[in-house]
């Protein structure tokens, strides 16, 4: 019926009862989880029959699609083959994805009115009792907020449901209510609002897979798409949170993570951050150093994205170009001329944030984090005239490196012991020199009367209390 062209005209006059129609009837096909071909019936007179095969998925997917094309919306069909759409639709676990993406394909193809006739069929069944309905008809809400005619319809008066919808214990309404007001932040004018959510966001971070994704790209519009100043406040006020999670064991929360950083501190760079707010950025450099020594590639890339991001947000143009290009073929180089520059600063103090940052590294169940931190500790070191340096500051880093001497991980545990022979040999050959030149200089200047002074450099702060609390354990 729906290929005959004398039922397009119906077809278009029906459109957005009969597409939510289909796709229920797609829900309830697939979760009957029957066989892929079954035998519909034999053809009776022919030498031991013939049988017909029949998908009963395939045939409901094949329903949808007509609707689309005697609807004359044959670009949807398309934009959801491009985007495999069509295999998110046919498995229960991934309907709602395949809602989500399908959506954007009518959003992106469809007139805003025929947008507008689709949220007044699917607004009677947020609430449905039927549970496929219902995620179907919620998917369909929050995805057409994307355009911005349908989200100056709903406005603010949606962010009530938006937020019930996230505090439900199924993770599928949660991500749903999540990407609500993620479309809701690309639009100006919801800003003051949706900046008042962020610590029930902040609190998704830590959730499963999908969830802190979502909670992560929300958060990520949020601020950049931000207006005025409180923007970085907010920036402030998630960076606690968002900072774990550039370090994840999860790839997809590691990416996503990395990612929507890259765009915050794009808009943090443009409304001109103060000192606090650089201080704060400056305390994702490490993690992301220790990232990029991902053999991911797709983390490798975000990684240089990021950090390139960084360097304008704190004035650091000499790094630029060299996070800019970076590939998994140089990313350790990478690493290593940002060690170099890092030590050419003479900022100690900050030098000694760094390294005390990544001393927590050491300890975490990873092998790979564990591997990159002594990997950034040693390029540091190397850099370093450990001569110059107290000798707390010394001990606190062998200190730190002896935690990992007898690491289950051989790589490991033969870094770790390089660095600390290096270390030790600094020390030892460059203190007899020094030992030998300071009497040389000593005797010459006692000759005029002048008193002389040896003074190292502190590169950690606290590193009496630090040692102190150490000895106590």
């Amino acid at each position: 019926m729906l290929s005959e062209t004398i039922c397009q005209e119906a077809v278009q006059e029906l459109y957005p009862r009969l597409l939510l129609s289909v796709l229920c009837h797609l829900y309830w096909v697939i979760e009957q989880r029957s066989p892929q071909k079954m035998v519909v019936y034999t053809k009776e007179g022919s030498p031991g029959g013939k049988s017909k095969p029949f998908d009963p998925t395939g045939c409901a997917l094949e329903v949808v699609k007509l609707v689309f094309k005697a609807a004359a919306y044959d670009e949807v069909v398309v934009y959801a083959s491009e985007h495999q759409c069509w295999e998110l639709l046919s498995s229960p676990k991934s309907y709602y994805i395949g809602i989500m993406d399908l959506t954007s394909g009518i959003v992106k193809n469809c007139e805003p009115f025929i947008l507008h006739r689709i949220v007044s069929h699917v607004r009677n069944l947020l609430y449905s009792s039927d549970d496929h309905q219902k995620v179907m008809a919620r998917t369909f809400y929050v995805q057409l907020l994307w355009h911005s005619s349908v989200a100056k319809i709903i406005g603010q008066d949606f962010v009530g449901d938006l937020i019930r919808w996230i505090k439900e214990p199924n993770l599928i309404m949660k991500e749903i209510g999540l990407r609500g007001i993620s479309n809701l932040a690309l639009h100006p004018g919801n800003s003051e609002i949706l900046q008042s959510l962020v610590p029930l966001l902040r609190d998704l971070l830590n959730n499963e897979v999908r969830v802190a994704v979502q909670a992560v790209k929300t958060l990520r519009n949020i601020i950049y798409h931000g207006q005025g100043e409180d923007t970085k406040v907010v920036f402030c006020n998630i960076s606690r949170q968002l900072r774990p999670l550039i370090n994840d064991e999860r790839d997809q929360v590691r990416i996503s993570a990395i990612s929507a950083l890259s765009y915050m501190l794009r808009r943090i760079f443009k409304l001109k951050p103060g000192s606090f707010v650089r201080k704060e950025v400056f305390t994702f450099l490490v993690p992301l150093l220790l990232s990029i020594q991902d053999n991911n590639i797709e983390v490798v890339k975000a990684c240089g994205g990021t950090l390139t991001e960084w360097t304008h947000v704190l004035g650091w143009s000499s790094l630029t170009e060299t996070f800019r290009h970076t590939t998994l073929s140089d990313h350790i180089q990478v690493v290593g001329e940002t060690c170099k520059f890092l030590v050419g600063q003479h900022k100690y103090h900050q030098l000694g944030d760094l390294l005390f940052q990544s001393f927590g590294f050491l300890k975490r169940p990873q092998p790979f984090l564990r591997a990159a931190a002594v990997n950034f500790i040693g390029l540091t070191t190397k850099s370093i005239n450990m001569n110059c340096i107290h000798d707390d500051d010394v001990q606190l880093i062998r200190h730190a490196l002896e935690c990992v001497k007898n690491d289950p991980r051989d790589a490991i545990k033969v870094i770790a012991n390089a660095i600390l022979k290096k270390i030790d040999e600094d020390v030892k050959i460059q203190g007899s020199y020094a030992s030998r030149l300071s009497q040389i200089s000593s005797n010459f200047l006692r000759g005029f009367g002048i008193k002389t002074r040896k003074r190292k450099k502190h590169l950690f702060r606290t590193v009496k209390r630090e040692i102190d609390i150490d000895e106590n354990h």
